[in-house]
């Protein structure tokens, strides 16, 4: 998995990438406190919800569309919940529970990569997607 840095507002964060499907699918299950922050990249908007049925740790997960806050959820230990509203999406960032809180994130505040670059990215998805169809 990639490693990358996004900003929430003035708040700057180390993040795992989760490009592909796999990497997408698996998430933050089984890792234990604190999670790492995790940031799922979509090629596209779309409504996209989530559950936590295989994670220990607690969540703050922010559903963002156009480089903005658009919802802000609690993701519940081992829950099977659906998370997420009818809403489109193109990034999705999980945080550890209470970093929301600790660091003033709002709706609507301004989020984004700063790295990788958009070009570093597309190349990482093009190497990511020429290897499943090699297989």
């Amino acid at each position: 998995m990639e490693l990358g840095t996004v900003y929430i507002h003035d708040s700057v964060f180390e993040t795992l990438l989760a490009i592909s499907a796999e990497e997408q699918a698996k998430g933050l299950m089984k890792r234990d406190w604190p999670p790492p922050v995790m940031s799922f990249i979509y090629s596209k908007p779309s409504i996209n919800k989530f559950w936590m049925k295989n994670t220990p740790s607690p969540l703050d997960i922010l559903f963002c569309h156009n480089g903005e806050i658009n919802q802000i959820c609690k993701g519940e230990s081992f829950s099977t919940k659906m998370i997420g509203d009818d809403m489109l999406s193109d990034l999705i960032i999980e945080l550890p529970y209470g970093t929301v809180k600790s660091s003033g994130i709002k709706l609507k505040h301004k989020v984004g990569l700063v790295k990788p670059t958009t070009e570093e990215l597309k190349r990482i998805i093009a190497e990511k997607y020429s290897g499943i169809i090699k297989n």
